[in-house]
């Protein structure tokens, strides 16, 4: 009788299935069928970057978060999957959402009450569900989230007179290519830690959010980035900490090495893939090009991180944004002797 591996048997073939029917990937990116870009994020490591973002943007920004992830969902809503029709719509429409939450690893939704069950941050989620129940009742809420334990949460939803306008789609929009191919436990774990998948217009709508706000960025911090908005150095910065914080092993000797371990750091989340790396002194520093970059500020600040990883000093960041190619480079932020 053969040998059956124990972690194949753990796999979810389903859910491996309709990942691959679902999305794709291409130069790094994780695409879905409409050519929107999707990040994959560990439970437990968007928790840490949520508070290394707070801490660096010096705000309560948990309604902001719900806010952005309420306009994502309700863009990506028009697309059309909850509009159902005919008998048993209403059964249909609950299976559409609990598929969708089983496909992108967010929990387990009820509407009657709206609450849900998610290991997922929970102003993201909450804002998730708010705008599916609004695309079904065709209509505004005001809402508040009440958390019931650490994975259980319970939404207040109250009539909203206010016109707000529909939700603007933002990013750029992508050629889908070789199908998602990923293998995934049950309830969206990998090496039994779970996962999920968010999308890249999530974190832009957050980035715009900050406008006009002053994060709380040290002046030594502050002028080893370019001179951009303190929303994205905000993000940048809190990917950057959750990095050097991190686990992950990330070893690179010359161009070639940064290539390989960039490709193994960034395109399985769906943070791009450089095309190019040049070394550009004797000292550790790299210069990347890439031709996308669906989140310039989350993909630089997980790179800077694994520099200063890598080489044990702080790190000076550029950025140029060119028509047809996104450059980060990376070098000591101090002069060595």
């Amino acid at each position: 009788m053969p040998l059956i591996d124990e972690a194949d048997t753990l796999l979810d073939a389903n859910l491996m299935a309709d990942l691959s029917l679902n999305f794709s990937v291409d130069n790094g990116l994780i695409i879905d069928t409409n050519g929107k870009s999707w990040v994959r994020w560990r439970s437990d490591g968007i928790d840490s970057w949520w508070r290394f973002f707070e801490e660096t943007i010096d705000k309560p920004m948990g309604r902001r978060l719900a806010n952005a992830a309420c306009d994502e969902e309700e863009n990506l809503l028009s697309a059309g999957y909850l509009d159902k029709t005919g008998m048993f719509k209403k059964k249909k429409i609950l299976q559409a959402i609990e598929h969708r939450w089983w496909l992108h690893g967010w929990g387990r939704p009820n509407l009657k009450p709206p609450s849900f069950q998610s290991n997922v941050l929970t102003p993201i989620i909450s804002g998730i569900l708010q705008a599916q129940i609004e695309r079904i009742d065709g209509k505004r809420y005001r809402m508040r989230w009440e958390q019931k334990s650490s994975d259980s949460c319970i939404l207040s939803l109250e009539d909203s007179n206010q016109s707000i306008p529909q939700s603007n789609s933002v990013g750029k929009i992508y050629s889908t290519s070789s199908p998602y191919s990923i293998d995934v436990e049950s309830d969206w774990k990998i090496d039994g830690l779970s996962h999920h998948l968010l999308p890249a217009g999530l974190f832009i709508r957050l980035q715009e959010s900050c406008a006009g706000l002053i994060a709380n960025i040290g002046e030594d911090e502050r002028n080893s980035w370019p001179v951009l908005g303190d929303g994205f150095l905000s993000l940048a910065i809190a990917s950057k900490k959750l990095f050097i914080a991190g686990e992950e092993i990330f070893l690179a000797a010359d161009a070639d090495g940064w290539m390989e371990s960039c490709n193994t750091l960034l395109a399985p989340k769906g943070l791009s893939s450089p095309v190019e790396v040049k070394s550009i002194d004797s000292n550790g520093g790299v210069s990347m090009k890439f031709t996308e970059l669906p989140l310039p500020a989350i993909t630089t600040g997980f790179i800077a991180g694994a520099w200063v990883r890598c080489e044990g000093r702080p790190v000076k960041v550029g950025l140029e944004m060119g028509d047809d190619f996104i450059e980060i480079t990376l070098q000591s932020r101090y002069e060595i002797s």
